[in-house]
């Protein structure tokens, strides 16, 4: 789901200069490094080259492989990856740097949030997408996560990639 979102921000960007999902805005962030506008590239190239890749029309057995990396990758990114980390100092009158804690500053704290898995992204205002907006335990928000995202996924895959593989290998 999140590549089509991307597909859907970039077209409505490159027309209005606006990002109606709000998927890819952290690309206009200040804070945001070259490096991570390069690698999240592949949110843009992925499909494109899987279905070209396969060379034939996707079964069940990809969704389900979907499935799986979608689970274990936001397990690992929770697990692995913190939700930011600091990144800089705030030079006081005294010539001495401090951190005053502040998460929200760009120039103390680097924003990580790999794979969702500490929150919806900032950017995102669709009320019911908001999973974590009463700030529920570790586990509960996982479990939102992970069963939308699912869902939205196999719209996604019933709706739009298994035939559309169909389409391109009907002409291949």
């Amino acid at each position: 789901i999140d590549q089509i979102l991307w597909y859907v921000d970039l077209v409505v960007w490159a027309v209005s200069g606006t990002f109606p999902i709000g998927v890819m805005k952290y690309l206009t962030w200040k804070q945001t490094l070259w490096i991570d506008r390069f690698t999240c590239t592949h949110h843009l190239w992925t499909i494109p080259l899987i279905l070209y890749g396969a060379n034939t029309s996707l079964t069940w057995d990809s969704f389900k492989l979907s499935v799986y990396v979608v689970f274990v990758h936001v397990l690992l990114s929770r697990w692995l990856t913190p939700h930011c980390i600091q990144s800089g100092t705030n030079i006081n009158n005294d010539g001495k740097g401090q951190v005053d804690g502040n998460k929200k500053d760009p120039q103390q704290y680097r924003y990580l949030n790999v794979n969702l898995s500490h929150d919806l992204w900032k950017d995102i205002s669709f009320s019911f997408l908001q999973i974590s907006i009463d700030n529920p335990p570790c586990w509960i928000y996982l479990f939102r996560l992970l069963w939308r995202w699912q869902l939205f996924n196999g719209l996604i895959f019933v709706g739009i990639l298994r035939p559309l593989s169909r389409l391109i290998t009907t002409f291949a």
